[in-house]
This record gives structure tokens, sequence and C-alpha cells, in this order.
């Protein structure tokens, strides 16, 4: 099912004569391959593909969705006919009409940059890359060592009853590296990436170096072995981008997905304490504190040219010199809080799925200090670097964890312990 094909428009024009206010329909083809390495040899080659079609309609004022990797004409009209049952049984149960806020139709193509395509690099050069990588990892407790890369490509086309028509193409690179340091009397230490990934070409993992951060995790593992607990006292943290990150990301842009504000969806990361009568007047933190939601970054994750509703990409301030402002919206729930489209945040992680509220590229704003300068004005204290947990429970706090303090020349092994 080629991007241009022309049965999205059949789909969006067949829901309009059967009278639906609002039609969307999405085809995407994914794929993406991988190669692991460990302890010394190959430990798999994988390739994946798969292709659909999702389709969204309002009718009665509510949402009904269908989804199908058939291309067929039959397999058009039943997912015409699933999406309108499964909207016709949600009108029974609505209390209100869905709404969408107005934004004007859309027209164009995205493509990601590359320096290299990560398809075209053959495997015997990647292979090469991991097992210089993987050498590295080999300190004398190493008890498991792994090296990773991967890519992946998404090609989709969105076409909407509001009159847009977009396509986009989307290549992510990724790699890794992780290490397991071991020996008697001592808790085992690992040293790994959280997510080394980019909308990017090849040109990004040659940038990563992995055979150098590979020799850099493992020191950091060993000296960890050694290294004593951390004497629990006030005390001041620095924080690494990788380790910042994950905070902001969890702390600071989940709790501002307008779904959850709307309790349209909790079960994934929890619920939210930033609520609309707040906005504009919870304090979040200091003067200093900026944060900034942007889906133009150039290579970010959460970079692209149009969200799954079509909104084009855009950026919008969520905390404003340490007070709360602005939410992640879709359409829908942009309407649900009586907002215009700040910034459009509706995706869907495949063909298959519903489009809902999922973060774009959310930072912390840079402040002035370089980091060395950052680092110069701390006598004593804590610099974290790699994350020990990925989640937070449903009211966004962070589990208690003890940190392993290291001697000065080894802070960046620093690392959170249960």
């Amino acid at each position: 099912m080629p991007l241009g094909d022309g049965r999205l428009v059949d789909l969006v024009h067949a829901a309009g004569t059967r009278g639906a206010t609002y039609a969307d329909a999405r085809s995407v083809e994914r794929e993406n391959e991988a190669i692991t390495v460990r302890d010394g040899g190959v430990e798999a080659v994988t390739r994946g593909s798969d292709r659909g079609v999702g389709f969204r309609v309002i009718y009665r004022g509510a949402w009904g969705f269908a989804a199908t990797d058939r291309t067929g004409e039959s397999a058009m009209r039943d997912l015409v006919d699933e999406a309108f049952r499964r909207a016709a049984a949600s009108a029974s149960t609505r209390t209100k009409p869905v709404a969408l806020a107005p934004i004007e139709p859309q027209k164009g193509e995205y493509r990601t940059k590359l320096g290299r395509d990560p398809f075209a690099v053959p495997a015997k050069e990647r292979i090469a890359l991991l097992l210089e990588a993987d050498a590295a990892l080999n300190g004398p407790n190493a008890k498991s060592r792994r090296a990773s890369v991967a890519a992946y490509r998404t090609r989709k086309r969105l076409v909407t009853s509001d009159g847009t028509d977009v396509s986009q193409e989307i290549v992510e690179s990724g790699a890794g590296v992780a290490v397991t340091a071991a020996k008697g009397g001592a808790k085992p230490a690992q040293r790994y990436d959280s997510r080394l990934t980019r909308q990017a070409g090849w040109e990004f993992i040659e940038e990563l170096d992995l055979a150098a951060r590979a020799k850099r995790y493992r020191d950091d593992a060993e000296a960890t072995l050694d290294a004593p607990l951390a004497t629990e006292r006030p005390t001041t943290l620095v924080f690494a981008p990788e380790f910042l990150a994950l905070l902001v990301h969890e702390s600071c842009g989940h709790p501002t997905e307008a779904d959850r504000v709307l309790e349209y969806e909790v079960a994934f990361a929890g619920t939210t304490f930033m609520w609309p009568q707040d906005r504009g007047s919870l304090r979040y933190g200091s003067e200093h504190v900026s944060m900034t939601a942007d889906a133009t970054v150039p290579g970010g994750m959460g970079t692209f040219g149009w969200d799954d509703d079509g909104v084009p990409a855009m950026k919008t301030k969520l905390i404003d010199k340490g007070t709360f402002v602005g939410y992640l919206t879709s359409r829908e729930t942009a309407a649900g809080l009586g907002l215009p489209v700040a910034i459009g945040s509706a995706r869907a992680e495949g063909w298959q799925h519903f489009p809902i509220v999922r973060m774009v590229n959310v930072s912390l704003d840079p402040g002035t200090p370089s980091y060395a300068q950052l680092l110069s004005g701390v006598k004593d204290g804590l610099l974290l670097e790699a994350p020990a947990s990925y989640s937070l429970d449903d009211k966004r706090r962070r589990p208690r964890r003890r940190a392993r303090a290291l001697p000065r020349r080894s802070y960046r092994g620093a690392r959170l312990a249960t």
C-alpha cells in the first residue's frame, strides 16, 4: 500500500457520504534492522517490517477507529463499516460530543535529513564496529558485555476531511553498549545506555564513538564495585544530560499531557498535578527553570513535520521562569480545555493504534554558565549521569535511592543504588 495510493482519499470520502462530521485515514509502513554482539560473538541479526491503515471517524459525536493490514477493496469496505460500528457504540455512552480545535489544512512532505542511510551500511561494517566496542568493554571483572546498533524507518501519509494531505519519512539510528562487572564481596555493578537514538543516519553512530564509550563504561563499572555508599546528608547534585533528560521527561513532560488532565489516559504513566486552574500561577521551580516542548529540534526523537492530527510541528513553553504555563495537546484535548492548539502532540505508536497525546522533545532551557563553570562551583557533591530506573509511580514521585560516592576523578561513575 504505497503512500501515494488513492485509497486514503476514498476512505475519507466514504466516511463523509455516511454522515461522519470528521474522518482521517493514515497509512504507515515501518521497517527495522538490528545487530547485537554479546561477549565477543554475534548474538542476533534481526529484521522486521509491517504496514497498514488506521481509519478514524467522528459519527454521532463519538470516535470510531479501525485498522487493517489488508489492501483489497473488501478490506477497505470492512474498515469503514467497523469504524462506524464502533462510533455508534461509543455514542451510546458519551455525555457530550467530540470537538476538535480548528487548524488550517496542511499539504507537504517531511523527510529526515540523512548523511548516510543506516539501512545501506553493510552488515560486515556494523558487526566490526560492535566487536571493537565489545572488546573495549572487557575489564578484569566484566561478566557480561553487549553492544548493539539499530535502524528504523517509518513512512506514513495522512489524509483528513479537513483538507490535509501530508507525507513523511522518518529514519532513526541507535546504538548502545552495556557491561556488568562482579567480584566477591561486592554488589554487581552495571553501566549501560538509557537510549542513544537520534533521528539521523549512520553518521550519528559514528559520532557516538562506541569503542571510546565502551572503555569509559568499563572503567565506571569497575570503579563502582569498590565505591562506598555516599553519606546520607544534604549535598549538591549535578545532573548530566542523560539523567536530566529522564527527570524532565517524567516529572514535567508527562504531567503536561492534556489527556491526563482530562482523565482520558492515566494507565501508562500516571496522573498529573498540573491542573487548568493552576496554569499561569503554579510555581514549579525557581526563576531559572524554563522548559520548552519543541517538535522542530533537528534530530529529535519527538521531531516531525506534522503530528497524527495533521498539526504542523511547532514549539511552546511548558514552564516559563519557574511557572507552569502550557500543555501538550491533541486537537481534541485542546478543544476540551478550551485552548488553541499551541503544540500538536497526537501520535500513534503504529498504524493499528489510535493517536493519543505523546510527548514531543521536552527540554530544560539552557542557562548561561558553561559546564566547566557549573562544576567549578561545586566543592563537594554528586554528579548523576546514568539513570537507574525509567519509571515513576502514578503520582509522579520517584522511589528513594542511595548513591555511590566515587573519588572526584571518577564522578562520571556515580550511580543510584537501591
